[in-house]
């Protein structure tokens, strides 16, 4: 009987110090995060409106239908400042991976929410038509909005996955966002005039 006394205080003592500690999923998680910002990218628990919100997931018991909230993970790269005296325009875009694609212009199941803003720069946008396709499988959007870049996505994946996030990332920071006018690029203000 005493060691029954014994065995039963042990296991309320060890129970909740074992399950405290991280399963193999959260240690993988906790991993990819360090490597994500060992590179450089800012890591943020986030919940985004879906971009598939006709889901059965999102009816109550009663029939109505719920916020389509989708929980995430952001990672994020800002862009640098333009060390101009003008100031550039923001240009905020947003992709997202629906069930259908809705858009010739991007590859799979991508497509912009809501168009592809018309100041963009060429550039950014072939460079996201060609490389949104090395993208995870689970990664649902990725925007710009005020300059800074954001991949966000499930964490399903593993430590390549978000290489290719950073890369991807790092990429449209290293591009400009809008087209640079032919005045703006040769100085066309008439400031060489002063000298």
């Amino acid at each position: 009987m005493v060691y029954i006394i014994i065995g039963t205080v042990l296991l309320l003592i060890i129970a909740p110090i074992v399950a405290v500690l991280p399963s193999a999923r959260q240690k993988q998680q906790m991993a990819m995060r360090r490597q994500a910002m060992g590179l450089g990218v800012n890591v943020e628990i986030t919940s985004i409106t879906d971009p598939i919100p006709k889901q059965e997931k999102y009816l109550s018991s009663t029939g109505k239908q719920l916020e389509p909230n989708l929980s995430v993970t952001a990672y994020r790269v800002a862009r640098k400042m333009p060390q101009s005296w003008r100031k550039i325009p923001l240009v905020n875009w947003t992709i997202e991976r629906r069930v259908a694609s809705e858009g010739d212009d991007l590859p799979g199941t991508w497509c912009w929410d809501p168009n592809k803003p018309n100041d963009m720069s060429k550039e950014l946008t072939d460079f996201i038509v060609a490389e949104i396709v090395s993208m995870p499988d689970d990664v649902v959007r990725v925007d710009e909005n005020n300059r800074i870049i954001s991949g966000n996505w499930h964490e399903r994946g593993d430590v390549d996955g978000v290489q290719q996030i950073a890369t991807f990332l790092d990429g449209c920071a290293r591009r400009p966002e809008v087209k640079v006018d032919d005045d703006f690029e040769d100085g066309a203000d008439g400031g060489d005039d002063l000298l």
